[in-house]
Parts: C-alpha cells; structure tokens; sequence
C-alpha cells in the first residue's frame, strides 16, 4: 500500500509539473507575442508620427516661403516708393543747390 501511496503521489508530481511546464511554455509564448506585437505598434506609431511630422514641416516651410515672399514684394514695393519719390526730389535738389552756390 504504501509503494502503492508513493507511485501515486510521484505520478502526480510528475502531472503537475508537466502541466506546470506547460503553462509556463504558454505564459511564455503569450509574453513574446505580446511582445511582438507591442514592437510592431511601437514601430507603426513612429512611422505614423515621422511622417505627420513630414506633412506639418513641409506645410510650415509652405507658409514661411509665402510670408518671405510677401516681405520680399513689399520690400521692393518700398524699395520703388522710395526711388520715385527720391528721383521727383532731385530736380528740387539741384534747384536748390544751384540757388545755394550763386
């Protein structure tokens, strides 16, 4: 009876630890899976946000390039003003000068 008790009890061991192991295997298993798959999202989130970050630069170089732009043209809008109102004033200065050295 007692070697009886003792097969008993070291076949249940045996049982036990298999499915021990087997459920450590599947712990296991679902650890790298999940691990896959948190790499994967991980991945697919830095490409989603590299190229939004593309798309938002590119949109701000197309603003900043419209806004030099219009600085430029005003710039030279200015630049026009100025010479004209410059060049109508020459004819005064040199009245003036020539009144000046008489």
């Amino acid at each position: 009876m007692e070697h009886s008790l003792l097969d008993q009890i070291s076949k249940k061991e045996s049982e036990l630890k298999q499915e021990c192991d087997l459920a450590c295997k599947e712990a296991e298993d679902l650890i790298h899976d999940a691990r896959v798959k948190a790499r994967g999202q991980l991945e697919e989130a830095e490409k989603k946000g590299a190229e939004e970050a593309l798309v938002f630069m590119q949109k701000g170089m197309a603003e900043l390039s419209f806004q030099v732009e219009e600085i430029r043209k005003a710039g030279e809008r200015e630049a026009a003003d100025v010479l004209s109102r410059g060049e109508k004033n020459v004819d005064n200065a040199i009245i003036r000068i020539v009144e000046k050295a008489r």
